[in-house]
């Protein structure tokens, strides 16, 4: 971890409550540089180290190179990567080749928002991925301490200061601007009504995540699968007996189930019933709830990519690939359908390509040469 100026005290005066982690950096190394370069030998010195995000944020700061050059350095990296693992493309399948989680967040958008219109959509789709990983990893600890103590207002906290760790490229966003002024009315709903999980917010990437990964079952995403179903049957029978709503379902044969606290994977373990353990009512119900949370994310999707060329179409194909395989099982989404939408989304590439910024016909003349 980063440490300034290392000789006395652990705590830094003058931070300010509510401060971003680039703010919070900023003036630590500000007072740190002031102190070491006083001509006073009184002076108590000071020993702060910085939280991950305080030094990302730091980090993003300070970074000096041009876009030119992060876009040039994603290419050579992302080839080296291809190379070492004897692939042509990114995705297979829908699945991911080759791993840049080790990539700067930098970079990282500059992937996954194709700058300088370098990189194709397989390598876009995975830079996404990552940093949505990058983000769940930030959120998994003070989720798990807001689903347990309502302190959602420094799970909040923890989703500004990461957002802080951006580059000037992602900052200069229109979806950056969208997503920080929703985690702002976030953390402001926590304040006010401390306890209660903020609520009614658009492009809130908190409630997206804590929608996302559920409570009802621990690390549903990545064990096993038949563990999983197991643990979902013993979550859903306890609901059952706390059950008291005249709708709500109080056995497994009937009543309206209600799915909130499970994420998709855990609905997959249902609704594809691998090993028997759900009836006949709890798998139509699952699968009910899969397309309804399709068709709203799928909806949501085209709403949010309305105005970026050929966005539609990586929203699903990065969809697609952040599934798991069960989910892809239950909800439908078969190669087949993988296969069409990168065909389609190809195709829309090669039709861009076909004209130049002022509308007029590019080289080659024949739109056979592109077909």
């Amino acid at each position: 971890m980063t440490t300034i100026n290392p000789y006395a005290s652990s705590f830094a005066p003058g931070l300010t409550a509510g401060q971003t982690a680039a703010q919070r950096a900023s003036q630590v190394a500000t007072q740190a540089k002031t102190r070491d370069q006083s001509e006073t030998i009184n002076t108590p010195a000071v020993n702060v180290t910085l939280s991950p995000a305080a030094q990302a944020a730091l980090k993003a700061q300070t970074d000096a190179r041009t876009i030119e050059t992060v876009v040039a350095e994603a290419k050579a990296q992302i080839a080296a990567r291809l190379k070492a693992a004897g692939a042509a493309s990114a995705l297979k399948d829908g699945n991911a080749t080759i791993d840049l989680t080790a990539l700067d967040r930098r970079t990282l958008h500059a992937v996954a928002s194709n700058k300088g219109d370098q990189f194709p959509i397989e390598q876009q789709v995975i830079a996404a991925l990552a940093l949505k990983a990058r983000q769940d990893a930030v959120l998994a600890g003070p989720a798990a301490q807001a689903r347990l103590t309502g302190d959602y207002a420094g799970l909040y906290q923890a989703a500004l200061d990461h957002l802080d760790t951006a580059g000037p490229e992602e900052k200069a966003s229109a979806g950056w601007s969208r997503e920080h002024d929703a985690l702002v009315e976030g953390r402001k709903q926590a304040l006010t009504r401390p306890g209660l999980a903020p609520a009614g917010i658009a492009n809130d990437s908190v409630a997206a995540y804590m929608k996302e990964t559920g409570s009802a079952v621990a690390g549903a995403k990545t064990r096993d699968f038949a563990k999983v179903a197991s643990d979902v049957r013993l979550a859903l029978d306890k609901q059952y007996e706390l059950a008291f709503a005249p709708e709500a379902a109080k056995d497994r044969d009937s009543g309206e189930i209600d799915f909130r606290r499970f994420d998709d994977r855990s609905l997959s373990a249902i609704a594809l019933n691998k090993d028997e353990q759900f009836s006949t009512h709890e798998i139509a119900e699952a699968k009910a709830e899969l397309r309804a949370r399709d068709s709203a994310a799928i909806k949501a999707s085209y709403q949010s990519t309305a105005e970026e060329a050929g966005g539609f179409g990586k929203a699903m194909i990065t969809r697609y690939a952040a599934m798991t395989v069960e989910e892809r099982q239950a909800g439908g989404w078969t190669p087949e359908i993988y296969a069409r939408m990168t065909d389609l989304q190809a195709s829309r590439e090669k039709l861009a390509q076909m004209f130049n910024a002022d509308g007029s016909l590019a080289s080659p003349p024949s739109l056979l040469d592109w077909l």
